[in-house]
């Protein structure tokens, strides 16, 4: 089985997502890390003040923890942004032990919401708009590749002159999540640039306090420079997960566990 890293931003780098990922099937949120000082040092205090510790040392624990998050994040950001995928999955892991958010899942389709903990948290942690960092995953901006290498049937490799931008937009609420990959320069009648947006809506569905089951249901394509106005904003949708489940138990599976 095959496992893969996706590690998010949002717009101001202030929070860090850390995802694994089973084939885009099922994900493991490892973390939900802020760089912000306030909002981390007033969790922090609320924590201290719940656990009521009684030795110098629990009392500056917290702290501490806090300043390992925040030099373990901006290596992660710097090591992301050179590709350094075996310091990246080795930054990853250190920060997943220094996890201060408990449910990652917290308020996703109202998951926990009747917990004490909500009391602290403004908005859901996976709630919002994020950037994609890094990922080993190859297929992550596959559709984006028009250039061939080595004489192989698909391309390999984004043409030049073409810059790409991925993300996701999160709406906790109601599960909603949007990929998406943003195309720029280069032009789409040379096919440098097949597309100008491809957007997939995957519905997320909370099993645990860090795992979420994913479901795809429609996708969408925007292409100014397709020749016919039908292609110019295409959309489709992939089968109902009732489908995906239903082949999951014919192969001995669990849908309701690990969705394949």
């Amino acid at each position: 089985r095959s496992y893969y890293y996706y590690i998010y931003s949002n717009s101001g780098n202030t929070k860090i997502l850390l995802l694994l990922s089973s084939a885009m099937k099922s994900i493991q949120i490892l973390s939900v890390l802020s760089l912000s000082t306030a909002h981390c040092g007033a969790l922090a205090f609320s924590q201290v003040v719940a656990n009521a510790p009684t030795s110098i040392s629990q009392i500056f624990a917290a702290p501490l923890a806090q300043f390992q998050r925040s030099n373990l994040k901006k290596k992660l950001i710097q090591a992301a942004e050179a590709k350094e995928e075996n310091l990246v999955i080795s930054l990853v892991e250190e920060l997943s032990e220094l996890n201060p958010t408990p449910i990652p899942t917290l308020g996703l389709m109202g998951y926990g919401t009747a917990s004490a903990v909500t009391t602290r948290i403004n908005a859901p942690p996976l709630n919002g708009p994020w950037k994609l960092l890094f990922t080993n995953a190859k297929d992550a901006e596959a559709p984006a590749r028009t250039e061939k290498n080595n004489d192989k049937k698909f391309g390999d490799e984004v043409a030049q002159g073409v810059q790409v931008k991925t993300g996701q937009r999160i709406t906790a609420s109601n599960g909603e999540c949007v990929n998406y990959i943003q195309l720029s320069g280069g032009d789409t009648e040379s096919g440098k640039r097949p597309f100008d947006q491809l957007e997939i809506t995957i519905q997320m569905t909370p099993l645990s306090d860090t795992r979420v089951r994913l479901d795809f249901r429609k996708g969408r394509v925007l292409n100014g420079g397709a020749p016919l106005d039908f292609f110019k904003d295409f959309t489709f949708n992939f089968p109902p997960p009732s489908f995906n489940d239903l082949v999951a138990r014919l192969r001995g599976m669990d849908p309701s566990v690990e969705p394949q």
